[in-house]
């Protein structure tokens, strides 16, 4: 039976762990703020940036506590208890081109859905395309999907400059965003 690996505990205790936790949640509490200051909590926009300060807070917990770990041991005790935990490669690759087409999808999804939005914050949905990659190429160096398609991807260097550029672009965005609503504030305030 496999071992346990995953542990509560802070997995990344150092100046740039802690740098990449304080870039999701300063852009998590960007997108909340700007939110909050949207006419109406139930607009499309005002959706869309709580549904980002989510997934950027979601993001920022897990560079500490590593739950993609908890999810991994998990399935290979099922691997293992299935019996099929030899051919755990396969299952590997696989999720990880179904994440990889999900993530496509979702992306789709949004561009589709939420053009107005898009068209307002290109910054922000150029950062959900940046930490959506991010995630895509680290699940796949995670399950050693990267190995099977001959991508080298041990160097992890690559992953801080991604989730760092891919939150602040986000949190810029959001900042730029809330600048302009309080400037359109201002000046109804004015007429």
């Amino acid at each position: 039976m496999p071992t346990t690996t995953w542990h509560p505990q802070f997995d990344n205790p150092n100046f740039l762990g802690w740098s990449v936790v304080a870039a999701y949640l300063l852009a998590a509490v960007s997108c909340g703020w700007v939110a909050l200051k949207t006419d109406k909590l139930v607009s499309e926009g005002s959706r869309i940036w709580w549904l980002l300060a989510a997934g950027l807070l979601f993001l920022g917990i897990n560079k500490q506590l590593n739950l993609q770990t908890l999810m991994i041991d998990m399935g290979r005790r099922a691997a293992f208890a299935g019996g099929w935990y030899e051919r755990r490669r396969f299952a590997q690759a696989v999720f990880c081109a179904a994440f990889a087409l999900l993530g496509l999808c979702l992306l789709g999804f949004f561009a589709a859905h939420a053009k107005r939005f898009i068209a307002k914050n290109r910054l922000a949905f150029a950062g959900v395309i940046v930490l959506l990659s991010f995630v895509v190429l680290r699940a796949s160096t995670i399950n050693h999907a990267n190995e099977l398609f001959g991508v080298d991807l041990k160097d992890e260097h690559w992953a801080w400059v991604l989730e760092l550029c891919g939150s602040l672009l986000i949190a810029l965005s959001a900042a730029a965003a809330a600048a302009a609503k309080s400037a359109a504030f201002r000046d109804r305030g004015k007429a």
